[in-house]
């Protein structure tokens, strides 16, 4: 862990130094810091399809880089994880991020290992839950944004799977776009968030391929009647292959209903899944056709999304709302949810700080 700080104190040490040599008008020191304590209770005794756990866990994110032209950024910076109650170490874990940004008034681009929260997209739970966010933060690849008057779409590649011994190959491709009908009034709006996972084998697991693509489209209606609403109808369907041992694809889909009203940061969040299983190759369902099944390696998305009963109720009750100039978010919230068997219950809280200051340097004469 010394070896990983000294490194990380070097590097920004090294950009600094450098961008001082070549200094211009436009060029700045980037510096910069993000926060987040993530608390997650799962009470899903009475649940067939959910797992009763406690999540506890924090990172901190220190940054430095240098930013040109004003378009320009290229970042290094360090996630250090701390897991609740774990006193043997002071960091779980440490991982790197380093990127380079190009950032236009319309478009955006990244390449190398940057957080996921960089992303515009409106990815539903059935994709992205919310641990994985957390707990997943990075996209390790490219990603490219458009973002205009009425609308924008992304893509981005995550390679989060090496091919070795320890890991089987995976990567992901996610894209999401959103169009305002009404661009004045920004009422009525359609959109679709797309994801293709592929997850291969490993030196020690040979074939054992796996296909798994989602496809979102939504329209919906944002308005304003004392109370902020916001009410999405989604169509989710899925492809998904295991290659040995299925000659073709399932294809499970099925509707949601979204709706939000909030006022002040107070929010409450209905969300009604009717369908098939969306998860029908993960390992807590395990049967003779697939004995192994692959669970969370495989799925991304909320495990309640693999009912088997056709249907899935979230009422989401809480507080979301950021603090001195978008420093500190604070989100909580107390989740009911319902898989057809029964009922579970879950409480969240999550803090978040963000701060970055850039710091120009003169022309040298």
């Amino acid at each position: 862990m010394n070896r990983i700080l000294r490194l990380s104190l070097s590097v920004a040490a090294l950009l600094i130094a450098g961008t001082t040599l070549r200094a211009q008008e436009d060029f700045k020191v980037v510096l910069g810091a993000s926060f987040d304590t993530y608390f997650d209770n799962r009470e899903y005794v009475d649940c067939r399809f959910g797992e009763s756990q406690t999540l506890f866990s924090s990172r901190l994110t220190p940054e430095a880089g240098i930013e040109w032209n004003a378009k320009n950024r290229l970042m290094f910076g360090m996630d250090l994880w701390s897991d609740f109650g774990n006193n043997t170490v002071v960091f779980a874990k440490a991982r790197p991020q380093v990127y380079y940004r190009f950032k236009s008034d319309k478009v955006a681009a990244y390449a190398g290992i940057f957080p996921r929260e960089k992303m515009l997209g409106d990815y539903s739970e059935a994709i992205l839950s919310d641990s994985m966010r957390f707990f997943d933060n990075r996209i390790q690849g490219f990603m490219g944004q458009y973002e205009g008057r009425r609308g924008y779409v992304e893509m981005s590649v995550d390679w989060c799977g090496m091919f070795s011994e320890a890991s089987r190959e995976k990567f992901r491709i996610l894209s999401a776009g959103r169009y305002w009908f009404d661009n004045y009034h920004r009422r009525f709006y359609g959109g679709y968030a797309f994801m293709m996972f592929h997850f291969a084998g490993s030196k020690l697991i040979p074939h054992c391929v796996n296909d798994n693509l989602t496809l979102n489209p939504y329209v919906g209606t944002s308005f304003n009647a004392y109370f902020d609403f916001d009410i999405k109808l989604h169509y989710i369907q899925t492809f998904q292959r295991d290659r040995d041992n299925e000659e073709k694809y399932r294809t499970p889909g099925g509707g949601m209903l979204q709706a939000r009203m909030s006022k002040w940061g107070v929010f409450i969040d209905e969300q009604l899944y009717v369908g098939a299983n969306l998860q029908p190759y993960y390992s807590s369902f395990r049967s003779e056709e697939f004995p192994h099944g692959y669970g969370g390696e495989l799925y991304s998305g909320e495990t309640f999304f693999g009912t088997t009963e056709k249907i899935y109720s979230c009422t989401k009750i809480g507080f979301d709302r950021a603090f001195f100039d978008n420093t500190v978010r604070v989100k909580a919230y107390l989740a009911m949810r319902y898989d057809g068997t029964g009922w579970g219950n879950q409480q969240v809280v999550q803090l978040s700080v963000r701060l970055l200051k850039d710091i120009p340097l003169g022309r040298r004469h």
